[in-house]
């Protein structure tokens, strides 16, 4: 069951680490949120910016297309996957 609290625990954390531009630090704190909650198309949109920031560009396609899968009606999902 989603643990929607913990996950926005773990967003806000990551959206500060890529504010500071510490985007592996923010990556695992996405990953961490998507544990909580595996169905929110935001987190993976998040670790997509963070992987492709990073260079881990299969990662960055992988989490886009995720992000797609889930809410295949958001346009940013698509441009974390052209980013990718």
């Amino acid at each position: 069951m989603a643990d929607k609290g913990k996950a926005a625990e773990c967003k806000a954390k990551g959206n500060a680490a890529f504010q500071a531009k510490d985007y592996a630090e923010a990556a695992k704190h996405f990953t961490e949120a998507i544990s909580h909650d595996p169905t929110d198309h935001v987190f993976f949109s998040n670790r997509s910016a963070c992987y492709a920031s990073l260079g881990r560009y299969d990662e960055a396609l992988a989490d886009g297309m995720e992000c797609v899968r889930l809410k295949p009606d958001w346009p940013k999902g698509y441009t974390r996957k052209g980013l990718a």
